[in-house]
């Protein structure tokens, strides 16, 4: 398979599951029917939170759906999640809910990312870490590194208003691995 191709297809689809339902409840004593269908996630960045399910609807009837403890809606997509376990419920219209779970598994982070996540494990979490970090920044949190990227610029490759780590700016080569991360998009996947 191309690799292109199969990165992309990793990418649009993380897991697709048929799922057996189970009925949890009854309403007007009208017995629940066991009920078979299947549910796509995609993979989902870690910070921002691009996950989707899709329901396949199951057929006859008018369904509703609805993820953790989220209101009932007609729509059987849900987008915006994080990665994380989550349980589906979907209601017909005689009241019969049937539940299962899925998983929106988080996308890999790219090779830039991981460059800088080491150089700051190895130069900055002393500091930068544990319950109460100095500025309250946690370089051991991908989120922290993600969302304060331009701190860390700032810091480790500009040196403004003082140079961080505190021994003086990292070697050019490691500022550089910074400084590409950055140009790339200062992304997770990056």
């Amino acid at each position: 398979m191309n690799s292109a191709l199969s990165k992309y297809s990793l990418l649009f689809l993380a897991a697709a599951c048929v799922f057996i339902m189970r009925c949890t409840k009854e309403k007007n004593n009208l017995a629940c029917e066991s009920l078979v269908f299947s549910a796509t996630s995609t993979i989902s960045n870690p910070c921002t939170g691009e996950g989707t399910i899709m329901v396949a609807s199951p057929t006859g009837g008018n369904w509703k759906y609805s993820i953790g403890k989220a209101a009932f809606q007609a729509c059987s997509v849900f987008v915006a999640l994080l990665p994380a376990n989550y349980t589906i419920t979907a209601k017909n219209e005689k009241g019969c809910l049937y539940e299962s779970n899925i998983e929106v598994m988080t996308t890999s982070s790219g090779p830039l990312f991981n460059q800088v996540k080491s150089l700051l494990a190895t130069n900055c979490i002393s500091c930068h870490s544990g319950a109460n970090p100095q500025a309250g920044l946690n370089w051991t949190f991908n989120c922290d590194i993600i969302n304060f990227w331009n701190r860390i610029k700032a810091r480790a490759v500009d040196g403004n208003p003082s140079p961080m780590p505190q021994g003086g700016l990292l070697p050019l080569s490691e500022r550089n691995k910074v400084t590409a991360w950055i140009n790339a998009g200062h992304r997770f996947t990056d």
